[in-house]
């Protein structure tokens, strides 16, 4: 079975999926709202089963892969906190300069969203 999108679901569901993971509905509340949403026997539950995301299934590329180099590289932070350290990854062969992708997790730490 193929996993559905966005596309796939009443706005209104995704703007109450929204509204629970980023806390501001409990679980009950998202259930509660949602039934109605609910259709050909699909459950308020089944719509948030489909909805979470399976953090367990991101395709994911080994550290070792020969098409990456990967390491850890170190840079001052003259007005911050000293040193900071950050994980590179970037093509093994490449010429030139490349786009990136900086991902900072929030100061509570790292969480699934």
């Amino acid at each position: 079975m193929t996993r559905k999108t966005a596309n796939d679901f009443d706005p209104e569901v995704l703007k109450l999926f929204d509204k629970y993971v980023h806390g501001d509905i409990t679980r009950r509340g998202f259930l509660s709202s949602a039934a109605k949403f609910a259709v050909l026997g699909l459950s308020a539950e089944a719509l948030l089963d489909a909805l979470n995301p399976r953090f367990a299934e991101a395709q994911q590329i080994a550290g070792n892969d020969p098409r990456i180099t990967a390491k850890y590289v170190e840079y001052p932070s003259p007005e911050g906190n000293g040193t900071l350290r950050g994980y590179l990854v970037q093509p093994a062969k490449f010429t030139g300069k490349l786009p990136a992708v900086l991902v900072i997790h929030e100061n509570r730490g790292l969480n699934p969203h």
